[in-house]
Parts: C-alpha cells; sequence; structure tokens
C-alpha cells in the first residue's frame, strides 16, 4: 500500500511539474505581435511588416523578414537557449541575434525598438464600411486622431493626453490644417470632393515634398485619412473623431 501511495504521489507530482517544463519549450513558429518604443506601442496588423522565427528541435532555425519598402528574406542558421537568451546564429555569416524568453513571449530591440513575438499571428483590423458624402460640409469641424497605421502596424499615440497637447485636423469653408502634438503645421491645398465616392481629395507639402491625402467618413462616426507621397506610395492612415 506504501508503495502504490507514494507511486501515486510522484506521478502527481510529475504532472505539476509538466505545465512549467512546457512553458520553456521555445521550439516551433513565433511571430512578431507588437513593438515598443518610447511612449507608443504599435502593433500589428496586416503582413506588410513580417519577422517570423522558427526554432527547430534538432537545432536549426529560420528567420523570415518583410519590412516596408523592402524585399522578403529569409536567414537560415541554429540557435541555443540558456538563462532565459536566445542566440540565432545566421548560417551565412555568422550575424547574432539575441531574443530574450520572458512571460511566453520573445523580445529583442531592433534601431531603439523592442520587438515583441508571441505563438499566434496578427489579428487584422477590421475598417468600418465608408459612408458616401454629399457635400464638403460634411467634413467641417476640428477632428483629433484615434488609430494611426503605418506599414502594416496599429497604434494609438495620443492615449492619455490632454486635448490642447493632441494633433488635429481643423477643416473649415476656406482652410484645412493639420498640427501636429510639437506644434508642426501641414496645410492642405485645393480640396476637391469626388461625387461618386464621397472621398475629399487633397494635397500638401510636407519637409519639401508633394502628396496628396484622400478622407473618408466611415460609419462608426469616425473620417480615415490616407496620405500618399509619389501618387502611389501610401505613407500613413489615421482614423480620426470629430471633436464634441
Amino acid at each position: 500500500m506504501k508503495k502504490l501511495v507514494s507511486a501515486i504521489l510522484a506521478l502527481c507530482l510529475l504532472a505539476a511539474l509538466v505545465p512549467g517544463l512546457a512553458e520553456d519549450d521555445i521550439t516551433g513558429t513565433w511571430y512578431l505581435n507588437r513593438a515598443k518604443t518610447p511612449g507608443v506601442e504599435m502593433r500589428v496588423i496586416s503582413d506588410e511588416i513580417q519577422m517570423t522565427f522558427i526554432f527547430r528541435e534538432n537545432g536549426t532555425a529560420e528567420l523570415f523578414s518583410v519590412l516596408p519598402g523592402a524585399e522578403s528574406r529569409k536567414e537560415d542558421g541554429s540557435w541555443t537557449f540558456a538563462d532565459g537568451k536566445i542566440t540565432f546564429v545566421n548560417s551565412a555569416d555568422g550575424t547574432v541575434t539575441e531574443l530574450t524568453y520572458a512571460g511566453g513571449e520573445l523580445s529583442l530591440e531592433s534601431e531603439g525598438a523592442l520587438m515583441i513575438l508571441t505563438r499566434e499571428q496578427y489579428t487584422p483590423y477590421e475598417q468600418p464600411a465608408a459612408v458616401k458624402a454629399e457635400a464638403i460640409d460634411a467634413f467641417l469641424g476640428t477632428w483629433y486622431p484615434e488609430i494611426h497605421f503605418q506599414f502594416g502596424m496599429m497604434a494609438r499615440p495620443d492615449n492619455g493626453m490632454a486635448m490642447e497637447e493632441r494633433s488635429k485636423l481643423e477643416i473649415a469653408a476656406d482652410r484645412m490644417t493639420e498640427t501636429s502634438g510639437t506644434g508642426a503645421v501641414t496645410t492642405y491645398m485645393n480640396p476637391v470632393l469626388d461625387p461618386e465616392t464621397g472621398v475629399l481629395n487633397t494635397g500638401f507639402i510636407v519637409q519639401g515634398i508633394e502628396g496628396e491625402a484622400r478622407l473618408t467618413l466611415l460609419e462608426d462616426g469616425t473620417m480615415l485619412v490616407c496620405g500618399y507621397t509619389y501618387g502611389i506610395e501610401r505613407i500613413r492612415s489615421i482614423y480620426c473623431r470629430l471633436a464634441e
């Protein structure tokens, strides 16, 4: 009887230890989920930006990345794991990338940003349906950014800020200007409403670069502002809400 009880206790202890061991098993595929910079956290919402690590049980590894404006890149290598640190070594040139494992996530620093990877892929952002504006008057007012999209990532940069500190887009009958939180002003020119789509098209010049913006009203009461340069390259998208 004592031997049977001891065996059962041993099995219970082993079962209790298994989840802990499984948490430290970092083999498998890890996906870029979000990035942090001072004061801003951005979440991946499309495959426009990608960073995927695959760690195999045999010690081999793979890194696949897609960055805005660049071709996709695949790197083969090897990996080791010790003291919460993963070391990925590129087989081609010996480049070393170090990642930290904590709380079921991986992280690495890249160009001043902390990149966070998880086992789950990104969740796409579902954009509200567009509303056709019948006249430019529908856009008039002061709009404050709520969500900022850039290069396949989403952020809420103005959360927690006082209204006077936030960026804003002011649209009046004779003037349309955007003022950043730092006070920089961008003036939009020659706004024209597309009668078929209800989209407001306008031009701008920022830092000597000409561009165009397209403003679309959405059914949730927000306005989508998409900025483009050189006629084709989208530089950002912002969801704004009209001030009450």
